[in-house]
C-alpha cells in the first residue's frame, strides 16, 4: 500500500536528526578534550561542518579536522543531495545575550555551555536551526546552559 505522507517526510526526519546528532557531538567532544567543539551551518551552501577552535597561537580560529565517530571521516554533511535532496538548512537564529559577530557557529565550553565565536565570551540565551523539505519544516533547538538539544 502506498504511504500516505507527504514527500520528503523520511529525509526530513533524518536531516533534523543528522543536524541534532553533529551539536550534540560536539558537545561531547568539548566536554571529554576541555577545549571548544562546535558546528558551522553553510546556510548558502546546505551543509555543516563540526569543528575546534585553535586555541594557540591564534585563538577563535575554527578547525576542521574533527571526525565523525562512525565514518571516521571528517565531520561534515552536505544537504540538497543524494538522499537529502529537496532538504535545505536555515541559518543559526536564536537570543544571543551579547553582541554575537559570527552567527553561521555555535560552540561548546569544556562545561557543555552553548556560546558564541566571535567574541567567544558571548552568551546565546537559546539557539535553533530549521530545517526546511517542500512545505515542512523541523527546528533543533539547543538550550543555553544545559546544551541539551532538541528536534521539534
Amino acid at each position: 500500500m502506498p504511504s500516505s505522507a507527504p514527500a520528503y517526510d523520511k529525509e526530513l526526519t533524518l536531516a533534523g536528526s543528522e543536524v541534532a546528532d553533529a551539536f550534540r557531538f560536539a558537545r561531547e567532544e568539548a566536554q571529554r578534550t576541555g577545549s571548544i567543539h562546535g558546528v558551522t551551518i553553510d546556510a548558502a551552501n546546505n551543509y555543516l561542518r563540526v569543528f575546534r577552535l585553535n586555541e594557540v597561537p591564534d585563538p577563535n580560529v575554527k578547525v576542521f579536522d574533527v571526525h565523525h565517530p562512525l565514518t571516521k571521516q571528517f565531520y561534515t554533511v552536505q544537504y540538497g543531495v543524494s538522499f537529502y535532496r529537496g532538504i535545505e538548512l536555515s541559518a543559526i537564529g536564536g537570543q544571543f545575550s551579547e553582541t554575537c559577530d559570527d552567527q553561521t557557529s555555535l560552540a561548546f565550553d569544556p562545561e557543555g555551555v552553548i556560546r558564541c565565536i566571535e567574541p567567544v565570551a558571548a552568551r546565546i540565551n537559546n539557539a535553533h536551526i530549521k530545517i526546511i523539505a517542500g512545505q515542512r519544516a523541523l527546528t533543533v533547538a539547543i538550550e543555553q546552559f544545559t546544551g541539551r538539544v532538541t528536534v521539534q
